[in-house]
């Protein structure tokens, strides 16, 4: 019974997090938007990284050997998290 909870409550927490990582590309189209007309050049940059980072989401997610393979290189921090958008900005 604790396996089948223990399945419950991930799978619930994974879903959770991808309707939140959703929620995050959804608003960052939108700031996107706001801030730059629509045939703007940077506007279909931003557009096209957008789509292609939801797409490799999807991608990782249902790679399930990959995947899982990826998880043991996290959790033995082999992968690199750091991610310094403040270094883009100077």
């Amino acid at each position: 019974m604790k396996n089948t909870d223990f399945i419950y409550k991930s799978t619930k927490k994974a879903i959770i997090n991808f309707e939140n990582i959703k929620e995050c590309i959804q608003g960052l189209y939108e700031v996107l938007k706001i801030a730059l007309p629509s045939e703007d050049v940077y506007f279909k940059i931003g557009q096209d990284n957008i789509e292609h980072l939801y797409e490799n989401l999807l991608a990782l997610m249902i790679n399930e050997i990959g995947t899982v393979e990826f998880m043991k290189k996290l959790k033995g921090a082999e992968i690199d998290l750091d991610l310094p958008l403040d270094n883009l900005i100077k």
